[in-house]
């Protein structure tokens, strides 16, 4: 039986270490029958009955479109997230991620334990090449181990489309780029939690981001 759920709320969060410019999140829960089987969560958004919900909100959208899962942000300072409600305890998640319009000054990646809107970690990268592990804890983000985002030149910038890989094992936080170290943090905050995607604009105005083949793996 397919259960699911969407939640979609507008929060304010202070960004906490790398802006402090308030930051209004429009957040997506779901769920599918298939995420409750035991083993790899594999999506390449050709069904949109695979368990993703959809939303539409004024601070931007999310859903399938074009066999992607495309997040579309409206306004400045804003991030928008979904994530999928299986829980993981150790979990390596890959996904193909295209910033396709907007500004250069925006994250997007993918989320990992996932506790509630104001408490996960988040793999991310921005399309001016730079990467980091970000630290979402009662609403505060903090980028952990830097104080700003660090250049990676594997990433592809503008338009061009990742390999995104988040790993969050035991303590261990690994995020990788295009088969290429990002970065590799440790924190103990969360032990366990679900997995998720995230994409935001922080100067620019908007940004529309894609999806693509996402493998979510318990380790």
């Amino acid at each position: 039986m397919r259960r699911s759920k969407l939640i979609s709320l507008a929060l304010i969060l202070v960004l906490n270490g790398c802006s402090q410019m308030p930051l209004l999140s429009g957040l997506m829960n779901a769920s599918s029958e298939d995420a409750a089987k035991e083993g790899d969560l594999r999506d390449d958004f050709s069904d949109k009955k695979s368990g993703w919900e959809e939303i539409l909100i004024s601070e931007g959208s999310a859903g399938y479109i074009k066999d992607t899962y495309q997040i579309t942000v409206n306004h400045p300072n804003t991030d928008i997230f979904t994530t999928f409600t299986k829980t993981f305890v150790n979990s390596e998640v890959v996904v193909k991620a295209v910033r396709t319009a907007g500004a250069d000054d925006n994250n997007f990646g993918v989320i990992c334990r996932y506790q509630d809107p104001k408490n996960f970690y988040a793999g991310q990268i921005n399309s001016d090449g730079t990467a980091g592990i970000f630290k979402i804890e009662n609403g505060k983000y903090q980028l952990i181990g830097n104080k700003h985002m660090i250049p990676v030149p594997a990433i592809l910038g503008g338009n061009g489309k990742n390999e995104v890989r988040f790993e969050c094992i035991e303590k261990t936080l690994t995020l990788s780029v295009n088969g290429v170290l990002a970065d590799s943090q440790e924190d103990d905050t969360f032990r366990s939690g679900e997995i998720g995607l995230i994409a935001g604009v922080l100067d620019g105005d908007s940004g529309v981001f894609q999806f693509d083949d996402l493998t979510a793996t318990a380790r």
